[in-house]
């Protein structure tokens, strides 16, 4: 994944990406997972599965330590280099509006592209 804050003159001031160091089936609804990178096993998501990295894991954030307060487009790329195949990329990225104050980030008004 790779995420990015644009400010209102179209400028990237703000990147990061997400570390990834396994794809698995860890979060199924309806469906068996496939997937277990246990002992380097096959690596992949099924369909109707997540791959979650929750935020304690270290690389699962951006830094906005010196971001100034203000509104911002947050985009958010998943496969932005079309590395793993898929029926489609056409939701594979979401930008937002993004409100910084310092105290909080609020992210909404979201919407799906193409990375």
């Amino acid at each position: 994944s790779h995420f990015e804050i644009i400010d209102s003159k179209g400028r990237r001031v703000v990147e990061g990406h997400k570390a990834s160091f396994c794809l698995e089936d860890n979060d199924c609804d309806g469906v068996d997972p496939h997937y277990d990178c246990e002992n380097y096993g096959d690596q992949g998501i099924t369909a109707g599965c997540k791959d979650i990295y929750y935020y304690n894991i270290d690389c699962q954030w951006i830094d906005i330590t010196d971001l100034p307060i203000g509104t911002y487009t947050f985009k958010m790329a998943i496969n932005p280099e079309y590395k793993i195949p898929e029926i489609t990329f056409e939701n594979n990225a979401a930008l937002c509006t993004l409100y910084y104050s310092q105290m909080t980030a609020v992210i909404n008004n979201c919407t799906l592209t193409r990375p």
